[in-house]
């Protein structure tokens, strides 16, 4: 940790003298912290985070990052054991957590019908229910006005409807038992519901795997317009950036923020995490997986309205890629910005330097 404070020390000395000379051409990137060259290039850096970490990594989330996101405690399924039977303990640790290091909080997820996102009990609650869609619409407005209601004021954004199409292709999930019951106006009544329950938050539909599917990403700007056109709350759209399969492409990327901006709207790239294994044919793999991480972080800065990049874990002997079915095999996948010893890779300071040479 001693590497770490000298840094974050460095780096706060750095950020005063930008401000005060106006330097930002980047040649003393790498002596900057990530949290003042995030501030400097005003966008906000984020980490997926939940509140049992150990005191040395809620140090480094707390020193590093400008923005928090709930990676597990704010799901539907985690918050409940039943339709009435809430535990806000953990959500509310990490929302305190975030409030004492002055940091955004970013709200994940409200609906989301795969792995983790699901209480157990709602398709037996529905199964039950004489009229299935109007038990399910009840559910679903209850849910935003307990969970929503609780932060109004507090949190900065909400993922109101996660992964609402196929993985593969521009198709609604023929699995999403909210798209099965209620069709695309579930989207419609949660950013409804979520916008009443918190007018000050701005709304995000947050979709994975786009940035490799253009038909994907297609579709989910034609949802996007549907759901303007309607007159529907909708202030953001997130991609997520898992890119296990195949390494970013700042081009590619950099259009579809463009696209989403041109709508009016925010774009966050809101799960980052790069496995190391991509690169295992490179000279240098951790240098590859920086200048991945680079190009993701270009791609943003040049969009005006992208305002945020979240990394999806702390360090890498904390990340989902490792039990994960598609990306195990490849374990340990070291996929993000510190190792399993919480030191800095070189990812990190390729990032730094992007933000301080920004043109923002």
């Amino acid at each position: 940790m001693q590497s770490f404070l000298a840094r974050l020390t460095a780096g706060s000395l750095l950020f005063g003298l930008v401000l005060i000379t106006g330097c930002s051409d980047g040649s003393d990137a790498t002596n900057s912290s990530l949290v003042d060259a995030a501030r400097l290039a005003a966008l906000d850096v984020g980490v997926a985070f939940d509140d049992g970490a150990s005191a040395p990594r809620r140090t480094l989330a707390a020193a590093e990052f400008t923005s928090i996101t709930a990676e597990n405690s704010m799901k539907w399924a985690r918050l409940t054991s039943g339709p009435d039977d809430y535990d806000f303990e953990a959500a509310d640790t990490l929302v305190e957590f975030a409030e004492a290091n002055g940091q955004r909080v970013r709200g994940h997820t409200l609906f989301w019908h795969r792995l983790n996102g699901l209480p157990d009990w709602l398709l037996e609650e529905l199964g039950a229910a004489s009229d299935p869609a109007t038990r399910l619409r009840g559910l679903m407005i209850n849910h935003v006005s307990t969970v929503v209601g609780r932060y109004a004021g507090r949190l900065a954004q909400w993922d109101v409807v996660n992964e609402p199409l196929a993985i593969v292709g521009g198709e609604f999930d023929p699995e999403n038992i909210f798209f099965a019951v209620l069709g695309e106006a579930y989207i419609d009544l949660a950013l409804l519901e979520a916008h009443t329950a918190d007018p000050s938050a701005e709304l995000f539909i947050n979709e994975t795997f786009t940035e490799f599917q253009p038909d994907k990403f297609d579709a989910l700007i034609a949802l996007a317009r549907r759901l303007l056109d309607r007159g529907v709350p909708l202030h953001g759209l997130g991609l997520q950036g898992h890119f296990f399969l195949q390494a970013p492409d700042q081009e590619v990327l950099r259009d579809q923020l463009a696209r989403i901006a041109a709508l009016g709207l925010k774009a966050e790239i809101t799960e980052l995490d790069i496995p190391l294994s991509l690169f295992s044919g490179a000279v240098d793999p951790l240098a590859a997986q920086a200048q991945a991480y680079a190009a993701v972080f270009n791609a943003c800065l040049s969009v005006t309205l992208c305002s945020g990049i979240t990394v999806w874990g702390l360090d890498d002997a904390n990340t989902w890629l490792d039990s994960f079915a598609l990306s195990a095999p490849n374990a340990p996948n070291r996929p993000l910005l510190f190792d399993a010893e919480l030191q800095a890779k070189p990812a990190y300071d390729s990032i730094v330097q992007a933000l301080v040479g920004s043109p923002r």
